[in-house]
């Protein structure tokens, strides 16, 4: 007896198990420069019973996500840090009794 292949359609349908479904999302634009409409295509993963509004808005507010500036945050952070190092040196020349320039210049006088 022959070994049964699997269809296409069998394949397909095997995959029915998983938890996400993939559509495929075209979105109309009306081009700026020409008047003329674009077409976006777009795959979108969704979740088993999710509608397609609620997928398109999680996608949306990952993409914002990824575009906010934290520069600004990472200079603070710098500047803190170079601060803090600042004065761990400052304690450590204390520490070992090492004066500073101006306490040596009181000393002479």
């Amino acid at each position: 007896m022959a070994k049964k292949q699997k269809s296409f359609a069998d394949k397909a349908a095997g995959n029915a198990s998983s938890d996400s479904v993939y559509v495929k999302y075209v979105k109309s634009v009306q081009s700026k420069d020409t008047g003329r409409w674009r077409f976006n295509e777009q795959i979108v993963r969704m979740n088993k019973g999710e509608n397609l509004d609620s997928a398109l808005k999680r996608m949306d507010e990952t993409a914002n996500l990824i575009d906010i500036d934290l520069s600004e945050f990472e200079q603070k952070d710098k500047i803190d840090n170079s601060d803090k190092q600042d004065k761990e040196l400052s304690s450590v020349d204390t520490e070992n009794n090492i004066p500073s320039d101006d306490s040596a210049n009181l000393e002479e006088e």
